[in-house]
């Protein structure tokens, strides 16, 4: 009797090692005898290393040790966790335990799930550890060292949990193999895509009423508002098209989402997977909420922000208005320069607000905006060396008040009317009606002649220069030219049109004569009256107008007489303005006018 008892306690010892070794099949009778006896009964486990053989020694033990590794082998059943093994028992790593673990428990018959789990102590060399069994199979040990690091549970409390996640695991396994459930679980999941189906039919009639309801808002409230230049109907109705087509498939996918989740709880085999499904799906709403939660704050700092550079850049343009409209004055601000200033000072100010709001901004802090900060950035670095170049020669431009829009102006060979000084350009228009942008740069590096920019306070002169022969009296020459001007409707009578002397040359002598306008932007027309003038003087008094470079002395003088000035097709002019002509005079000489 002695020796049986020895030997039941060897093979109980030896089922230990088996479970987490390798698969065993069924303990024989006695076996299965003694570990039914011992799980009833409650007796205390026998250590292998005391189990004597019939002459009393001590029986020999396979050579186990158990080892703790960092990372454990998660053993599952029915899609749950039952067991993690971190310790190597007989050789046996925790890969293997899991795996053979596994076997033993894929390789049970139906009928076995019903029976309760029974949990066998023994020790192996040393080391204690609690098998689980299921009837005659031993399906696999919990030694010590299977504890996750930290964990400050107890051995037996440890067992408790697993036997209870294998109980609830077996009656997941029972209920997948019930009739019943499975027909039940079929009829609702069958229930449920005819649900499906009808929303995602309600989902595309509703989208096509929204998108019908939207359109004609559109058009209702804004396009005839907006649309009186630009047709942008079709673009508007595209715009509404693709913001409901995505509404109404995100929609749709959130419902076929939830149908899933609803089909796999009703079959107990995949309950864990609907359960994982619906975690995430309630982590996105979680972290969805917790960052528009967190997000509230630095949106109402945002907020505030720029409210205030609002509220302050209004006050900025009411200054500046008033400095431009002359009813402020403030000392080293003239009215030329103060819209520049108000632009360069409204950039300051608004490039101040965003980066003191930056911070706050949502998602100010993750990577995609910074590296979309890092890119601006490196192209505003790369890029900006001409605007720079332009801004400061705009701000030379402005600041000098070298010209100003209205002004009659000259830079380089364009001459015309400034439309306007912007940032990185001066547009003007010439007499022949066409828009010239020269860039800032162009500016500041030639020479601005400002026709206007003296016209109000003292005056814009014109003049013209001409060449007569020696053989003409100089003091003739000057009183014609004068009359000329006086002629001329666009010169004003004070200050009086003058006439110098410019040069003595080899055949003739040189003439300018000078007028004051009225309009500094008539100046063409008057340069043009002036010539027609001086042309109709000469000729009225015969003196000639020609090249002085010549051979000999014409027989005649080369006048027209003013009986002939008006030859078809040109109008002929009323009695009260016909003047008759003083004897004409032989004269030589060329007209150049500016």
């Amino acid at each position: 009797m002695r020796i049986r008892m020895g030997l039941l306690q060897v093979l109980w010892v030896c089922g230990i090692a088996v479970a987490t070794a390798m698969p065993v099949a069924a303990a024989g009778p006695e076996a299965g005898a003694s570990n039914g006896a011992a799980s009833q009964t409650g007796a205390t486990p026998v250590d292998a290393s005391r189990a004597t053989d019939a002459q009393g020694d001590v029986a020999p033990s396979p050579d186990t040790s158990a080892v703790a590794t960092p990372d454990g082998v998660a053993l599952r059943f029915m899609d749950r966790p039952i067991v993690t093994f971190h310790g190597t028992v007989a050789g046996a790593t925790p890969a293997v335990r899991a795996a053979r673990a596994q076997a033993v428990l894929e390789s049970l018959p139906p009928g076995a799930f019903d029976a309760p789990v029974d949990l066998l102590r023994g020790s192996l060399s040393g080391v204690s550890g609690i098998a689980f069994r299921l009837q005659d199979r031993i399906l696999f040990a919990l030694t010590p060292d299977d504890l996750a690091p930290g964990d400050a549970r107890s051995l037996d409390a440890a067992a408790a949990d697993v036997r209870a996640r294998l109980q609830v695991a077996f009656a997941a396994r029972r209920e997948q193999l019930h009739w019943p459930t499975i027909l039940r679980g079929v009829a609702l999941s069958a229930l449920a895509t005819g649900v499906l189906a009808l929303l995602v039919l309600g989902v595309g009639r509703m989208r096509a009423r929204l998108e019908k309801k939207l359109q004609e808002t559109l058009e209702k409230r804004v396009l005839q508002r907006t649309a009186r230049t630009f047709d942008w109907t079709g673009s508007a109705v595209h715009l509404v098209h693709q913001i409901v087509q995505i509404g109404a498939v995100c929609l749709a996918l959130a419902f076929a989402y939830l149908y899933l989740i609803f089909v796999l709880l009703q079959f107990p085999a995949s309950q864990p997977l609907a359960g994982r499904l619906s975690d995430f799906l309630w982590s996105l709403v979680d972290r969805f909420g917790l960052g528009v939660a967190s997000a509230i704050p630095g949106v109402m700092t945002v907020i505030v922000i720029f409210l205030l550079t609002r509220a302050l850049q209004s006050l900025i343009n009411n200054i500046f208005d008033a400095v431009q409209t002359g009813r402020l004055a403030i000392p080293g601000m003239h009215p030329e320069t103060a819209g520049a200033t108000r632009r360069v000072v409204s950039v300051g100010v608004w490039v101040l607000a965003i980066t003191f709001a930056y911070p706050y901004m949502p998602g100010a802090q993750s990577d995609v905006f910074k590296g979309l900060s890092v890119l601006l950035g490196l192209m505003v670095t790369i890029g900006s060396s001409g605007i720079v170049n332009q801004l400061m020669s705009g701000m030379v431009v402005i600041y000098s008040r070298a010209l100003k829009k209205g002004d009659l102006v000259s830079i380089g060979d364009a001459t015309g009317v400034v439309l306007g000084v912007d940032a990185l350009s001066v547009k003007i228009l010439n007499q022949a009606r066409e828009e010239l942008t020269i860039p800032n740069a162009v500016v500041v590096a030639s020479t601005v002649r400002n026709y206007s920019a003296q016209g109000p306070q003292q005056g814009v002169a014109i003049s013209t220069t001409l060449t007569i022969g020696y053989d003409a009296p100089w003091r003739q020459v000057h009183a014609m030219l004068l009359e000329a001007a006086r002629e001329t409707p666009q010169v004003a009578a004070h200050p009086e049109p003058y006439v110098l002397q410019r040069a003595l040359s080899d055949f003739y002598a040189e003439y300018e004569v000078f007028a004051t306008l009225r309009d500094p932007s008539t100046r063409f027309a008057a340069v043009s009256a002036l010539h027609e003038n001086i042309q109709d003087v000469f000729n009225r008094y015969g003196v000639q107008i020609m090249s002085p470079h010549f051979e000999e002395q014409p027989e005649s003088p080369l006048v027209i007489r003013p009986e002939h000035w008006h030859p078809a097709p040109a109008p002929a002019p009323s009695a009260a303005s016909a003047r008759a002509a003083p004897p004409a005079p032989q004269e030589q000489g060329e007209a150049h006018g500016r």
